[in-house]
């Protein structure tokens, strides 16, 4: 639990800006006022007992992060070395601000990396009330008008000499005014995203999309973010300036989080990839952080070559990293890019998913039940057995398809109210049998579910067919059948059958396809496998 609340903790400092922080008890020291590339830097402070673990974030003069650590209070002390690199690209010089607090504390300190000898004065040993925070040097400068290029409805910022990313307001009102595509684009070099550097806008530009129902679209190499018109909460002032950093390297800190997230269960890999965006608006002294968007942003991340070789597509997807369990966001791959929605930003991070069930190594459904239980499409019937030769219920069908339905993002999910007679609103399928019959999915019989009754093999194939057509996903040509029992398939399932197995849903067993058979856990696996999208 302390560990989860520590994780917490640091991932609230990687993404909070530095003036949300205020004056506290809680006291911090370092060694040095200026330290050169290649030394260390000694940090020390008091807290009382009670404050528990103390993290502690290092920011750079372009306000990246630095460094961030978890410490623990021992006797009301707390203490830790940290190492300068060597490289100038990793420890510019500069000012660089350090934050030591619990959420509810905080401290604040600030050093120099200089390329000639620092000074280092003795820390005190008295320590005193630390002063307000203050925002970086950078947050006082103004953006000139012209900074930055547009070619289009195409804008490159210009980058400054603190290391921000600037787009004046001339620049931008050249590019809305020959926006035609509903958009406005922003090309930040793929450096800007690996070293967490920020972009800034003056207050007026986002009025100016917002105005003009324009959407703002930021690329970073292989990371695109598009935030639609009136998404960003608005400014509380006309001199406010917009910033937002997209930060994508794996760095310790990111790595810290993803491997704690990733201690409550085995079956999940990293594969590296990661983003992170913090939104804010900054007016005088004041940074205020944007958490929640007024409409979902669409993120999509585009793994390079080495990374497609490495990550198994199939068992990857996006997690919400918080230092808990992941949390798994529904979104979509295709030709090596993950595309997924979300109105708050935090961090997110492609993960593998490869779940071990006991009962299904080697067995002929095996690779499409993990293909979906990667996408949480298909769950166990415990933490270790899948059961892939029992028999599936009409209610447990309709949860899976509908699951695939939704994952494929190609539909819009009615809040459909229950027509069911038999199907209580606190039952796990109430909600899925109620979107299948509203979609024209799947149909009750006189007002009735049977939820529990065993869902046939010409059933399931008759849904599909139903669900293909609802996500764009066009059955074409009518296969003439060549199973040997094609004579007991009902009328009214005919052409559905015809359908799948022209288009590769259904093979039966070689010979025959045994239409009023019980489905399996297994077959449906395979068969909503064969239904999603190529490539996803």
């Amino acid at each position: 639990m302390k560990k989860t609340i520590a994780s917490l903790l640091a991932l609230l400092f990687v993404l909070a800006p530095l003036s949300v922080y205020a004056a506290s008890p809680l006291t911090l020291q370092l060694s040095a006022t200026e330290v050169q590339r290649g030394d260390s830097l000694v940090l020390k402070g008091t807290a009382a007992a009670e404050n528990g673990d103390i993290v502690v974030k290092i920011v750079k003069p372009d306000n990246a992060v630095f460094h961030i650590d978890v410490l623990t209070v021992s006797d009301g002390q707390f203490s830790a070395q940290v190492a300068i690199p060597s490289d100038a690209n990793s420890a510019p010089d500069g000012t660089y601000t350090v934050v030591a607090g619990n959420g509810a504390e905080s401290a604040t300190k600030t050093f120099a990396v200089v390329q000639g000898g620092g000074t280092n004065p003795p820390v005190d040993p008295t320590p005193t009330n630390p002063p307000v925070v203050t925002p970086p040097a950078s947050s006082g400068k103004d953006i000139p008008s012209g900074s930055g290029s547009a070619s289009g409805s195409v804008v490159t910022p210009e980058l400054a000499s603190d290391g921000r990313y600037l787009a004046g307001s001339e620049t931008m009102n050249r590019a809305i005014s020959q926006a035609n595509g509903g958009s406005v684009t922003i090309e930040l070099p793929a450096s800007a995203a690996e070293a967490g550097s920020a972009l800034e806008l003056p207050a007026g530009s986002i009025q100016a999309l917002r105005d003009k129902s324009l959407d703002l679209i930021l690329t970073s190499g292989n990371r695109t973010v598009r935030l639609p018109a009136g998404s960003i909460p608005a400014s509380s002032g006309d001199n406010s300036r917009f910033r937002v950093v997209l930060q994508a390297a794996y760095s310790d800190e990111a790595r810290k989080l993803v491997s704690q997230s990733l201690q409550s269960s085995s079956d999940y890999k990293p594969t590296g990839v990661v983003l992170s965006v913090v939104i804010e608006w900054i007016s005088g002294d004041k940074v205020t952080n944007v958490h929640q968007l007024n409409k979902p942003a669409t993120v999509a991340i585009k793994l390079t070559d080495d990374q497609a070789r490495q990550i198994m597509a199939n068992l990857a997807g996006v997690y919400y990293i918080d230092g808990g369990a992941p949390q798994y966001v529904k979104g979509t791959v295709s030709g090596g890019t993950f595309t997924f929605q979300t109105d708050h930003f935090s961090l997110y991070s492609i993960l593998e998913f490869a779940k071990t069930f006991a009962d299904l190594k080697g067995h002929w459904s095996e690779n499409s039940v993990l293909s979906l239980a990667a996408k949480h499409i298909v769950n166990g019937v415990d933490n270790s057995h899948y059961e892939p030769n029992r028999s599936i219920t009409r209610g447990e069908f309709a949860v899976a398809l509908m699951r695939a339905v939704d994952w494929t993002g190609k539909a819009s999910i009615p809040n459909a109210a229950n027509p069911f007679k038999d199907v209580p609103s606190d039952r796990y399928y109430a909600e899925q049998a109620a979107q299948s019959a509203a979609l024209g999915i799947l149909n009750g019989y006189e007002g009735a579910f049977r939820p529990n009754a065993l869902i046939t093999r010409e059933e399931a194939v008759v849904a599909l067919i139903r669900a293909a057509k609802v996500i764009g996903q066009e059955m074409t040509g009518s296969a003439e059948l060549s199973f040997s029992d094609k004579g007991s398939i009902s009328s009214w399932a005919l052409e559905a059958v015809r359908a799948a197995s022209a288009n590769g849903l259904i093979e039966g067993d070689g010979t025959r396809f045994h239409p009023g058979n019980p489905l399996t856990r297994a077959e449906i696996a395979v068969m909503i496998e064969r239904l999603l999208p190529t490539g996803a």
